[in-house]
């Protein structure tokens, strides 16, 4: 069976549905005939210090951005680099939450990979950012200690294609391979989808009637009732005008500027060339897949005439036995009996193979066993995906959610260990996670395109564009002094390789740049690329415009500027240039710190906002081994100073920060 090319592994809605399924009209029952009555998706948020220490419109106060997260469960039992950041942010961080001066979080989105599943919210969310929830927060109701303000996503919006239906037969996600899933492929392995955006809308966007019915701001009370009136909503706070956006419907043209019928077409086209690539790489897995089975062959026929080895596992294999009686005993409530019955069930099966392999009286009969307990390890991992939707269902500070937790852990560790014990950890092993790299790449352009070639005029998002004009409009006149953010998810520009003017990439910037430069915005805040970038532009030349891409999914991507990468990626970078990009910072898939380290540097951002100015520092977080992170601030950084025709200048520097002012350019500050 083809790994690749078997339809889409993931499948992107169209703008129009998400459009009329998730766009409430609150309290607007004259809106059809009035204007002015539009609504505008505002909360009220509390000012910013006590009554007995009143902030001024213009006081001085910091916070935290953050994007591209939600990838806890890609790094199996270790300590993710999401867990890591969320760590360094809950320092950073104000009262109750930590014992920094951050008093909010936005999130540029992408919140849940790979397919915004409601059965890792639990795992890819609440646990990373526990310190900022109540304790009594659910997936369904969650509610912040300090404003947490997030935008979707693309990923936060995809179901599965044909993913579901053949997920369980890939070759590589067998074989006992569902445990080393996180050392073999650079994603999470999806189970679910996210029903287009539900799991996010209900846990973020207050979708109740009342609510709906409710004219003027929804309230915002960290504490008490922190939903979010709308996909895209606005609110003010410490002299800052906040606009957080959903690019996700705003990458069709508008029907007046294209021909339907030929955008169809050129997706067509697009889709085409995607399938061919995917076919390529499909031929690549495939050669390393035999290489993989032909050195687990041979290491299986050693296991299997080593009698002191298969005593080891067999003693190995009891620790499995000990985590899954565990986790049944916590799991023997009736509401979850039927999981308990599996999960004793499947303890059997372990401890029976456990038996089997020990008494085995030949060499044949001990490889059969192990491939027998291969099937036994994939079950025992399909079992802890149920486990993470029970826990989505339980109370933060709920004891058996506690329990389960460790328990779920200490199952986790102990089916790693055998994975590891009974298979390879080889070179084969890494090329594999760089073709899964290319391969998601291929399948999120062809979840893109296949929307592009599902092509309507009612997928242009006007409403939405205009609901931004009208709110920078009254922004700039009854707030002149007051600063502009605009936070979204896809960038207006990007150099990272896999994201540099792609179609989706393009179309936003086609459709909310001309509304940004009618108005005053002084900071656009992007993701999506997974990396940190400052990119200047001609186009809006005194705006800061940020990428903060690197908060947690595990894989970051490189820079098309990197001069072994330009030459075969010079088209993307002639397209970058006409669109108006002059000047790059990028770091994440590098550079190496000074001294020598060469982990992977993720990142969020700490903005401080005074009357005059609004200075951006990117916090780095270097994964130095699976367990061990270090902070690195002021954080080293790639720079191109310029980019000519020719190749650019790309040096290594430490930056401290980037400090917009009005009406005047960004300016860095190095260390």
């Amino acid at each position: 069976m083809p790994f690749f090319t078997v339809s889409n592994w993931l499948k992107s809605p169209n703008d129009r549905d998400i459009i009329k399924r998730w766009t409430p009209d609150r309290g607007t029952a004259k809106t059809a005939e009035v204007t002015d009555a539009a609504t505008d998706h505002r909360i009220e948020l509390p000012p910013l210090s006590s009554p007995a220490d009143p902030a001024t419109e213009h006081d001085t106060w910091e916070f935290l951005a953050i994007g591209d997260t939600g990838d806890a469960d890609s790094a199996g039992p270790e300590d993710s680099p999401q867990d890591a950041v969320g760590r360094e942010m809950g320092r950073d961080a104000a009262a109750p939450v930590g014992n920094g001066s951050a008093r909010l979080v936005v999130h540029t989105g992408d919140v849940i990979y790979m397919a915004g599943e409601r059965r890792l919210y639990d795992r890819n969310f609440r646990r990373p950012y526990g310190p900022f929830l109540t304790q009594g927060s659910t997936v369904d109701d969650m509610v912040f200690r300090l404003p947490f303000l997030p935008v979707p996503g693309n990923h936060d919006y995809y179901d599965l294609g044909s993913w579901a239906k053949w997920l369980y037969r890939v070759p590589l996600l067998g074989r006992g391979l569902r445990a080393l899933a996180h050392k073999i492929f650079a994603f999470g392995v999806p189970e679910g989808g996210s029903d287009m955006g539900r799991a996010y809308m209900e846990a973020f966007v207050d979708l109740s009637p009342e609510a709906r019915a409710t004219p003027g701001p929804l309230p915002y009370r960290p504490g008490e009732r922190t939903k979010i009136p709308n996909r895209y909503y606005q609110y003010s706070v410490g002299g800052v005008d906040f606009f957080a956006v959903d690019s996700n419907t705003l990458d069709a043209p508008a029907p007046e500027t294209v021909d339907a019928a030929q955008v169809r077409r050129d997706a067509a086209a697009h889709i085409a060339a995607l399938e061919k690539r995917a076919a390529a790489l499909d031929r690549l897995l495939r050669r390393e897949q035999r290489v993989r089975d032909e050195q687990q062959a041979s290491l299986r026929r050693q296991i299997g005439t080593d009698t002191v080895r298969r005593a080891a596992l067999s003693e190995q294999v009891s620790q499995i036995v000990q985590s899954l009686t565990g986790l049944g005993a916590a799991l023997a409530d009736k509401s979850t009996k039927r999981l308990a019955d599996r999960t004793a069930l499947t303890a059997r099966h372990w401890a029976d193979g456990a038996t089997d392999l020990r008494q085995a009286d030949s060499a044949e009969n001990a490889e059969s066993v192990l491939r027998h307990l291969d099937e036994v390890s994939d079950d025992t991992c399909a079992l802890l995906g149920e486990v993470e939707l029970v826990l989505a269902d339980l109370e933060k500070g709920d004891p058996l959610r506690d329990d389960l937790l460790e328990q779920r852990d200490a199952l986790e560790r102990s089916q790693t260990e055998w994975a590891d014990a009974t298979g390879l950890n080889t070179d084969v092993d890494a090329h594999l996670h760089r073709l899964s790299e290319e391969a998601l790449d291929v399948q999120r352009e062809l979840a893109q395109e296949k929307r592009r070639q599902r092509y309507r005029p009612e997928d242009h998002d006007r409403a939405q564009l205009e609901w931004l004009d009208r709110a920078l409009t009254a922004s700039e006149r009854d707030r002149p002094h007051a600063w502009r953010i605009v936070y979204l998810h896809h960038p207006l520009y990007t150099t990272i390789n896999n994201r540099c003017e792609r179609p989706d990439v393009q179309g936003v910037r086609a459709n909310i740049l001309p509304v940004l430069q009618r108005h005053d915005v002084h900071v656009v805040l992007a993701g999506h690329s997974h990396a940190f970038e400052w990119i200047r532009s001609s186009a809006l030349p005194n705006a800061g415009l940020f990428v903060t891409g690197g908060g947690g999914q595990i894989s970051l991507r490189p820079s098309l500027l990197e001069p072994r990468r330009l030459s075969r990626l010079r088209g993307y970078y002639g397209s970058l240039r006409a669109a108006g990009a002059q000047e790059c910072v990028m770091a994440g898939y590098g550079p190496t710190a000074g001294d020598g380290e060469s982990g992977l540097l993720y990142h969020y951002l700490r903005i401080s906002v005074t009357p005059e100015t609004i200075t951006v520092r990117p916090v780095g977080v270097r994964r130095l081994s699976d367990r061990t992170y270090r902070r690195e601030e002021p954080m080293p950084v790639f720079h191109a100073p310029h980019l000519p025709v020719s190749r650019p200048r790309w040096e290594i520097q430490t930056l401290s920060a980037v400090v917009v002012r009005r009406d005047t350019p960004p300016r860095a500050q190095w260390f």
